[in-house]
């Protein structure tokens, strides 16, 4: 959908300190061939006793106040995780609001596994759009990936890390504006991370930690792998090229490409083929091999860091991707109209 009165007036972030991959090989939690796939220098790794609300809290705290706005300013605010909150039986959406927002505003989580993040800003839109009273609200996305529930470094051919990031929008201006965005969805590849797993209600007795290679074997026991590429990349493009023609754009037109922290090879794969073949240099991957795969965080994580250290200038644009098993893809394009005040805070 194209858009002319949806904005982006903050972005934030929380990101916990680096481990590096040559350490995690050192000390055998990591294997040097996974290691050579994904080309990942590290991931940042939360200390005991942080939880992903928290994390998420300080993000979009961060969003509104580079925003201008206070608590009472933001009308909805919408949450988004992979993994899970910490706590069973509770509304994590609530809490963030608490945080972030005012009584009566409205909050919500939103679940599309790592299309969170662009997935809670189509939501986020819509709300913004038939609520004319509402003119902010806020998207935080993050993850935590604790053990023993879940091993960052083996469970899958990406590598996780911890953390949230956020961004604010406005329906009054900002230092960019959402030109166009996308969704596509295939949900014939929802058991990817499904495979043979027993249902419910509650599985105390699953696999610890979760084994993501497993669940994918057992999916391609009966789904073609080949098959499995051409929707994966059919999907990818579909999003990809539709944003392009409803913001009137090529792809040459965009001097920086946002993409989720899935490793080298599958954001070569996943993402820039299905574009045409775009230059890893013209996205983040220098920022995302540093941090890991922040499950729906990946993308205002990496709009964040542009807008930190100076990188976006007035007239650019900026090309959103987003990827989530089920699976579903999401793609935006975003032009910058001014420079982010706040990028001299960079490090």
């Amino acid at each position: 959908m194209r858009w002319t009165d949806l904005y982006i007036a903050g972005t934030g972030a929380y990101l916990p300190k680096t481990e590096s991959v040559e350490d995690a090989i050192a000390e055998g939690r990591y294997d040097a061939d996974s290691a050579v796939h994904t080309d990942h220098l590290s991931v940042t790794v939360a200390p005991d006793g942080e939880n992903i609300a928290d994390m998420a809290v300080h993000a979009g705290r961060e969003a509104a106040a580079r925003a201008g706005a206070g608590p009472a300013d933001v009308g909805a605010v919408f949450y988004s995780v992979v993994l899970h909150n910490g706590i069973d039986v509770w509304n994590a959406a609530a809490y963030i609001q608490q945080g972030v927002a005012a009584e009566g505003a409205f909050a919500a989580e939103v679940r599309a596994g790592s299309n969170g993040g662009l997935v809670a800003v189509e939501v986020a839109a819509s709300y913004l759009a038939t609520h004319p009273a509402a003119t902010l609200a806020v998207a935080t996305a993050g993850d935590l990936w604790s053990a023993p529930y879940f091993d960052r470094w083996r469970a899958d051919r990406i590598l996780y890390g911890d953390g949230a990031a956020a961004v604010a929008l406005s329906t009054r201006g900002g230092f960019a504006r959402i030109v166009s965005l996308v969704n596509v969805t295939d949900p014939t590849l929802e058991a990817m991370h499904r495979g043979r797993q027993p249902w419910g209600p509650f599985q105390f007795s699953a696999e610890q930690p979760i084994d993501l290679h497993r669940r994918h074997e057992e999916f391609l026991e009966t789904f073609d792998k080949d098959e499995v590429w051409q929707r994966v990349q059919a999907g990818a493009k579909t999003a990809a090229t539709t944003a392009l023609q409803e913001a009137d754009l090529s792809l040459a037109d965009v001097e920086h490409i946002v993409v989720p922290h899935f490793g080298r090879n599958l954001i070569t794969k996943q993402c820039l083929e299905p574009m045409g073949g775009a230059d890893l240099d013209r996205t983040t991957w220098e920022f995302a091999r540093q941090v890991g795969h922040l499950g729906p965080g990946d993308q205002f994580a990496g709009l964040n860091h542009l807008a930190e250290r100076g990188a976006l200038n007035a007239g650019d644009r900026v090309f959103l991707f987003g990827v989530g098993g089920g699976f579903s893809w999401s793609c935006a394009v975003v032009e910058i109209l001014d420079e982010p005040s706040w990028a001299s805070v960079a490090t």
